[in-house]
């Protein structure tokens, strides 16, 4: 177990600390390495993090980050962001596994049987009854302290700028998704570590390549000025906006990329990590999947579906609220164009529009959250293509402690702040089926760009939002 699962491939990381961008492993099962050779676009957002600061300057905590070395450590424990007593006493259970049962994830295969991840491992701290979503701060500090998180992240979730979306979701849910957030997050950097030791070998391949010292390795020196001017492997997920390089882009452009005649403009904010898959290596949308959203949720009790906002607005306060709650984590707005000529194409049957107040939009939402069967007066929701109506909020929890969908009031709407003061929050929602589908893929795969989020754009939006 103890040579498997390293985040860094050896090539990769050999290349790093001969560079001075890497440090070697601590005690403590960790390394620093520079901010810009982390995930897939920490080259372009720490773009002014000079390459040439070393481990030993005073400026280095501002350069380098700590990452574990292997992936299934109790290093990636804290990482995540338990306190160092919950690390020690989930590490101890791993390490102390039972023989019967499933085996882990890091054991031999013996031939059928159920098998544990760490990742789900980890997340079953999260499972049971204890769980908050009324407004009282001290009820969410907690249960925040009973989950066991460190005392940075409770203060990440407990953000006070961030209060409306917290609310919208319980503890459980906001502890649980920090945590896949990271764990995604270091299996992002692992892939970007190992597409640049793809790179160092292939470099190394091309005939002309010294091999005075017979391998690869003894190349990598060669490579040093050419990987020293290389970007990270971004642009596998952050595609250009149509119009725009991302190496350009800047939250100005981006909002003039945004202005497209004959289009509706959707959002999503994501970070990075979970949507790998969403496009090829040469930038073709591969898995229309990754941007789905489980059930129970707004308007289905048991179906994915894609969930975007016309709103850049509220696509911005999640990823802001993700940048808020990530270590190393990159952070995205996802931005989907569809032709108005294909919505307007839809019927009655394939298009469908529901708002708050209307007692129909109050009835989905009180069945849907609570995982009931619809009845047939609106199970037309079910057959649509897409759904434009008002966005709910408020954690499932909270619908199950309703007696009916007329407690469903404005209470439950998700409202954000425009230009005009605040306003009912709209999404646009498609059908996993093959019609939704069919739609996404006929009429937008080709409009599909995902935007860095980058830290001084939180840093702006924070400005903004305290002003």
């Amino acid at each position: 177990m103890s040579g498997s699962g390293r985040i860094f491939a050896e090539l990769d990381v050999e290349d790093l600390q001969s560079r001075g961008l890497a440090g070697p492993p601590t005690p403590d099962g960790t390394r620093r390495v520079h901010k810009r050779r982390l995930n897939r676009s920490s080259d372009e957002e720490n773009a002014a993090i000079p390459l040439s600061i070393s481990l030993q300057s005073p400026a280095a905590p501002t350069a380098f980050s700590t990452i574990p070395d292997l992936l299934i450590s109790r290093a990636t424990l804290v990482y995540l962001g338990f306190s160092e007593q919950k690390a020690d006493a989930l590490w101890a259970e791993w390490s102390d596994w039972p023989p019967t049962g499933p085996r882990r994830e890091v054991d031999a295969d013996t031939g059928g049987g159920l098998t544990m991840t760490f990742l789900f491992f980890i997340t079953g701290t999260f499972s049971g009854n204890r769980d908050v979503w009324d407004d009282d701060d001290q009820q969410w500090r907690d249960c925040l302290d009973a989950f066991g998180m460190s005392a940075d992240v409770q203060t990440a979730i407990m953000d006070p700028l961030f209060k409306t979306l917290r609310l919208t979701q319980s503890c459980a849910f906001w502890a649980q998704d920090t945590v896949e957030m990271r764990y995604a997050g270091l299996e992002d950097i692992q892939r970007a570590s190992r597409e640049r030791e793809t790179g160092l070998l292939r470099q190394a391949s091309r005939p002309g390549s010294s091999s005075t010292s017979g391998g690869p390795s003894s190349q990598i020196a060669q490579g040093q000025r050419h990987h020293e001017r290389q970007r990270s492997a971004s642009g596998l997920q952050c595609l250009e906006t149509p119009g725009v390089p991302a190496e350009n882009i800047t939250p100005t452009s981006k909002i003039a990329a945004r202005d497209a005649p004959g289009y509706t403009a959707l959002y999503k904010g994501v970070d990075q990590a979970r949507i790998h898959g969403l496009f090829d290596s040469h930038g073709t949308v591969a898995e229309m999947e990754r941007l789905v959203s489980a059930p129970p949720s707004d308007f289905s009790r048991n179906q994915q579906l894609f969930y975007f906002s016309p709103d850049y607005k509220v696509a911005q306060n999640y990823a802001a609220y993700a940048k808020r709650r990530a270590n190393c984590e990159g952070v995205v707005i996802v931005q989907v164009l569809v032709p108005n000529s294909a919505i307007e194409q839809l019927n009655d049957t394939e298009l469908v529009r529901i708002d708050y107040p209307d007692p129909e939009w109050r009835e989905l939402i009180y069945l849907s959250r609570r995982g009931k069967r619809h009845p047939s007066h609106i199970r037309k929701y079910s057959l649509a293509t897409l759904i434009i109506g008002t966005i709910a909020c408020k954690p499932n929890g909270a619908y199950h402690r309703m007696e009916s969908w007329e407690e469903v009031d404005d209470r439950c709407v998700l409202r954000v702040r425009g230009p005009n003061g605040l306003s009912n929050a709209v999404q646009f929602v498609f059908s996993s089926s093959d019609a939704g589908l069919d739609f996404l893929s006929d009429h937008c795969a080709e409009r599909i760009s995902v935007l860095p989020y980058t830290r001084q754009e939180f840093e702006d939006y924070v400005v903004e939002e305290k002003s």
